[in-house]
């Protein structure tokens, strides 16, 4: 309640200065973007991201999907069907690894899991390029690339020998708990003289309807920026659910390299919607879900399914609100 009462509207006219200063809004629209926010419960950051001083888009402020609405939205919808908070598979990188290998659904080959610093049955450990990743980890925080090369794994100015690898694989686990180690995939050979040797991902967003039928949300394109081996910050672009079709990047100069990407098509794209469709037809407690695919030089590899998908930018490149998807017409079934 006093969040409601007092630091929201606190917090919304700070929001609302400092996004509003860094557009250049004039005090009225900087005014109108906290009334919105006291009235409406709409984030000033998202008034100013969707344009809601256009009377157009004011016309449809319930069509859009807010940031603070969006955990306890999905959660809410999920406790319908049966969910209990029990992410498995979705939470889990390791236990994902399992759920695909048992679909016969595409991802990493994984070489072991590490928990609190001691290996978890039989391990191998490849002279290869690796990545550890924390079991439970999110947004990339933790996630390590090494790359095999004469005789050590190497990143950045450090090198290690298998030995020392082991060694700091168990420490990297001590950290986070549990590190699962995967092969690294490489770039889709067209695409690599373009972003570098880290694979374009995509995130796929899938709704299952009451019947079981799932269908294909929205999805977007996100890929590494130079010197970066994670996509978390990285370019995004929005992609045609039909064809595969990659859009414009979004906020990218006219001399991004990045650039040459528009209009292309995402290689086996319907391979890639068809293993979401099937990866979330095993999951009934989740009415949304949100699937990364990295396209790989072997084709498409689910990395992962999360729960809280995001629906920032989806609804922001181009600007777009959620309910012109099937995103509305689930949920209505559920409600």
């Amino acid at each position: 309640m006093l969040a409601m009462s007092v630091l929201w509207p606190m917090g919304a006219a700070s929001t609302a200065a400092s996004v509003g200063l860094r557009e250049r809004a004039s005090p009225v629209r900087i005014i109108d973007a906290w009334w919105l926010a006291i009235r409406y419960n709409v984030p000033p950051l998202e008034y100013f991201l969707h344009q809601l001083w256009r009377s157009e888009r004011r016309a449809r402020l319930d069509d859009y999907l807010y940031w603070h609405e969006n955990g306890p939205a999905l959660a809410g919808l999920n406790a319908v069907v049966g969910g209990d908070g029990e992410l498995g598979p979705v939470a889990n990188k390791q236990f994902f690894s399992e759920f695909c290998d048992g679909l016969d659904l595409p991802s990493p080959r994984s070489f072991g899991v590490w928990k609190k610093g001691d290996p978890v049955g039989e391990n191998s450990l490849p002279r290869a390029n690796l990545w550890l990743k924390p079991s439970c980890g999110s947004q990339g925080i933790g996630a390590e690339r090494w790359r095999w090369k004469d005789g050590g794994y190497r990143r950045g100015a450090l090198v290690l020998t298998p030995d020392a690898m082991a060694e700091h694989i168990a420490e990297h686990a001590r950290q986070h708990s549990e590190t699962l180690v995967q092969e690294v995939i490489k770039a889709w050979p067209s695409h690599a003289p373009i972003i570098g040797p880290s694979p374009l991902c995509a995130r796929i967003v899938t709704g299952r309807r009451r019947n079981g039928d799932v269908d294909i949300i929205d999805a977007m394109a996100v890929w590494p920026r130079e010197g970066s081996d994670i996509t978390q910050g990285g370019h995004i672009a929005m992609i045609e659910l039909h064809s595969g079709q990659i859009g414009p990047v979004y906020e990218a100069s006219e001399t991004c390299a990045s650039r040459q990407l528009e209009g292309s098509q995402l290689p086996n794209w319907q391979e890639a919607l068809d293993y979401v469709r099937k990866g979330h037809s095993e999951l009934p407690h989740f009415i949304f879900l949100g699937w990364d695919i990295a396209f790989g030089d072997g084709g498409p590899v689910l990395l992962e399914a999360n729960a809280g998908w995001g629906c920032f930018h989806f609804q922001a490149v181009p600007d777009h609100p959620i309910a012109d998807t099937p995103f509305a017409s689930i949920v209505e079934e559920y409600i």
